[in-house]
């Protein structure tokens, strides 16, 4: 060792492979986190609009059925984002010139 940095130098490594500062998150665990997220961000909004509900009104069945709601809607719109994602983009319509 001299002492030198080689920052400077490329670094040639082959297609695909990831260096060592690269974060590679597997497949399963990446669907677990997107997963609890999810859930974390449903639960949220509804405990949140439940507990507003609560406090505006004091009728606790309302502010169950809100949260209820809440979570259903929420889970819904993640869903068709989720669903949207994974679509194949769609062809263009004319030809590039």
């Amino acid at each position: 060792m001299n002492g030198r940095s080689n920052d400077d130098q490329r670094s040639t490594r082959p297609p695909g492979s990831a260096s060592a500062h690269e974060t590679v998150m597997p497949d399963a665990v990446h669907l677990y986190f997107e997963g609890a997220s999810a859930a974390i961000i449903m639960a949220a909004l509804g405990a949140a609009s439940g507990l507003v509900t609560f406090a505006l009104t004091g009728d606790q069945r309302l502010a169950l059925l809100v949260a209820a709601i809440v979570l259903i809607l929420t889970g819904i719109v993640l869903m068709l984002r989720v669903w949207r994602m994974t679509r194949p983009p769609a062809p263009p319509t004319e030809p590039p010139a």
